[in-house]
């Protein structure tokens, strides 16, 4: 789940959480951020401020959302034609029951 902290004078992105895996510390904690940037935002120049629960936004990102039905497609097919590749080839193992 995308994580951004901005200022709420001017919008600029003070911090971005991606991905799991981005950094070795993961979200830092709003009161980090402000340390970070000395409590002055470095676009606006105004003062950072603990944000209140009126502040926290929770928004759908379009772009995390199910792929498309093209990819799927496309997926589909790729799969497919590895799998009637390796058996035509003999490259494949078959489960054993006990």
């Amino acid at each position: 789940m995308p994580v951004k902290y901005v200022c709420k004078h001017c919008g600029n992105v003070l911090w971005e959480f991606k991905e799991v895996g981005q950094d070795y510390y993961g979200i830092p904690t709003p009161e980090e951020v402000i340390r970070v940037y000395g409590g002055i935002c470095p676009r606006c120049k105004h003062d950072l401020s603990i944000p209140s629960i009126n502040d926290i936004s929770i928004k759908i990102m379009r772009r995390y959302s199910l792929i498309s039905a093209l990819e799927r497609k496309l997926m589909n097919e790729k799969s497919s034609s590895l799998l009637n590749m390796n058996i035509r080839a003999g490259n494949f193992m078959a489960a054993q029951e006990i």
